[in-house]
């Protein structure tokens, strides 16, 4: 059952009595408060790692993709070893499932 159905189900019980209600409600209001504390004093993994967008030229893509093309020929001749999947892995960060 999830867990919003859970919360519905118990305040179903004491929908009835309003004391209780008030208090179920207080302490929401105080855990939100918390919560948004929490999240306003907490740094910004994204604003830590933002670098402004720059977009690539049209002269600066060619570039890169000659570059990589080359990289292939070296490598297909065995002048330079090709990166293993799992160095590509950490250089990048692609989670694995486990």
């Amino acid at each position: 059952m999830s867990l919003n159905a859970d919360l519905f189900r118990e305040l179903s019980y004491i929908a009835d009595d309003e004391e209780s209600m008030r208090k179920v409600l207080s302490y929401i209001r105080k855990v939100v408060a918390q919560r948004r504390k929490a999240i306003a004093c907490a740094p910004s993994v994204v604003a830590e790692e933002a670098v402004a967008y720059h977009p690539m030229t049209k002269a600066e893509l060619i570039a890169d993709l000659n570059e990589m093309c080359e990289e292939v020929k070296l490598i297909r001749a065995g002048k330079l070893k090709g990166q293993s999947w799992e160095d590509f892995k950490r250089e990048v960060y692609i989670p694995t499932k486990n």
